[in-house]
């Protein structure tokens, strides 16, 4: 009579080598950590302002984004529940596999011994290789950073002096058109030229400087 023989028994404590998949950031080259950008304007006043590269929320060009996936280890511990032999050699399943307790037995993951170990140690250094030969196959490495960023395209952290600067841009353009119009009443030669010049002011301008006043 022929004896099959098997690595593990029913009962027997396993550790299974896997890998899993995470999400990595590599360290920014533009900020070096700091998630800060400064930058000194020709009068010499100096912004920060945050890292556009890896403070963005959304980077619609991929080649600029620093997150990349990457295969690491995992190892399971299992008990061996119930065994499986097929002796086949040219069959998709050829040799012992096993259904462990955790996993379910009967109806659940059937694992091959080649992928069961019998110390974590051991198993961890089996799903460190495993991860080391996925990651080869994964294109996971951030392409080179080619392309330039310019100061122009993002907002700088000191949103006051931007506030400050479009008020002031309000301000001098509601304050032309009042000159304008204070300079017409002066020069208007009797009441009826005064009462144009308001008209005009409401015709053309008022509606302009009114939604200047409710965006400020």
């Amino acid at each position: 009579m022929a004896t099959i023989t098997t690595k593990y028994s029913v009962g027997d404590t396993v550790y299974r080598a896997g890998t899993t998949s995470e999400r990595k950031r590599h360290p920014c080259p533009d900020c070096m950590g700091s998630h800060k950008w400064k930058a000194i304007s020709p009068a010499g006043s100096e912004y920060e302002f945050s890292c556009p590269r890896c403070s963005a929320q959304y980077n619609s060009d991929r080649d600029l984004t620093l997150d990349y996936s990457a295969y690491v280890p995992s190892v399971e511990r299992l008990t061996i529940g119930s065994i499986q032999v097929n002796t086949a050699p040219m069959s998709y399943d050829t040799g012992n596999r096993y259904m462990c307790l955790e996993t379910g037995v009967g109806s659940g993951s059937v694992y091959n011994e080649k992928d069961l170990f019998e110390t974590e140690e051991a198993a961890t250094v089996a799903a460190q290789a495993l991860a080391d030969g996925q990651n080869t196959t994964v294109d996971w490495v951030v392409k080179l950073y080619n392309k330039s960023l310019k100061i122009s395209d993002y907002q700088l952290e000191n949103a006051a002096l931007k506030l400050a600067a479009e008020a002031k841009s309000r301000a001098s353009f509601m304050l032309w058109n009042l000159t304008d119009l204070f300079g017409r009443i002066e020069d208007a030669e009797d009441k009826e030229a005064i009462l144009e010049a308001i008209k005009d002011y409401r015709e053309y301008d008022w509606e302009s400087d009114k939604k200047e006043i409710e965006v400020a």
